[in-house]
């Protein structure tokens, strides 16, 4: 993948690493209540440019240290702040990662509001689109993705998730998004699962290498996920439960990672 087209598990604007996480704190609960404007961080007195990077490099540390609370208190603070739109695009990713993808939501189109030439590339839209209960507009961001990022299976197995949730597993086989040439392990037996059903070959692919093998752990990790998604896309929790629990526990320190972390928490309401 080229850096520019910005994958999944490589997207590198302002993201920060997180370590592996098996049980998440409350933080990753949603609100009954939801509102448009992101929660208080009682952050009303003026900020300087000194007070929005040192919530930035508290976010990152804080997401580096498991400490979800305090990245998500630093994400409120950058959000009711008139901090650059770079780091008002960390809060929303340090949202999102924290597990509240309504606030995610409200800070990515606040940032869009801005940039709106930068919507086709922004994947994590998508992903706390549907987190959000938002399936429709979820495709409708992952098919705008792939216009910038026609090789990449996870964005169309997202949009095949998010078809499945709005109309049915049948109508998201349908509209497949094509991605071909995806080389990383198990992406394409993932691909073929979508189209075909069968979940043997990524199975397999998973476990092909040699525990010392680099990519193994990488090839099970995205494994499991993907193997999750699609068991939530056809309706049966229980297994999707059980990947996404593996995928969690395992995790990369990486975007998706967090990610699987909070779907592992959200597939437990």
């Amino acid at each position: 993948m080229s850096k520019t087209s910005r994958p999944l598990d490589s997207y590198i604007m302002l993201s920060v690493c997180v370590a592996s996480l098996l049980v998440m704190p409350n933080v990753f609960a949603q609100s009954s209540t939801k509102s448009d404007n992101p929660p208080s961080a009682n952050s009303n007195a003026p900020s300087s440019g000194s007070d929005h990077r040192q919530w930035a490099n508290d976010a990152r540390t804080a997401i580096n240290a498991q400490d979800y609370e305090t990245a998500l208190m630093a994400a409120k603070k950058i959000a009711a702040s008139s901090a650059s739109l770079d780091y008002q695009l960390l809060a929303a990713d340090t949202m999102l990662r924290c597990g509240d993808a309504h606030h995610a939501i409200v800070q990515f189109e606040k940032y869009l509001d801005k940039r709106p030439a930068d919507r086709p590339h922004l994947w994590q839209l998508g992903i706390a689109l549907y987190f959000d209960g938002k399936f429709k507009e979820g495709a409708e961001l992952f098919e705008k993705h792939r216009e910038v990022n026609p090789n990449d299976v996870e964005n169309a197995a997202w949009h095949f998730l998010c078809v499945a949730k709005g109309d049915s597993p049948e109508k998201a086989k349908q509209m497949l998004l094509p991605a071909p040439d995806d080389f990383r392990p198990p992406m394409k037996e993932v691909l073929e699962m979508l189209k075909s059903g069968d979940t043997a070959p990524v199975k397999e692919r998973m476990t092909s290498f040699g525990d010392n093998e680099s990519r193994a752990k990488s090839a099970q990790f995205y494994g499991d996920f993907y193997l999750g998604l699609y068991a939530d896309a056809l309706g049966d929790k229980a297994t999707a439960q059980k990947h996404l629990d593996a995928a969690a526990k395992d995790s990369p320190r990486n975007y998706m990672g967090d990610v699987a972390k909070v779907y592992s928490r959200y597939l437990k309401k």
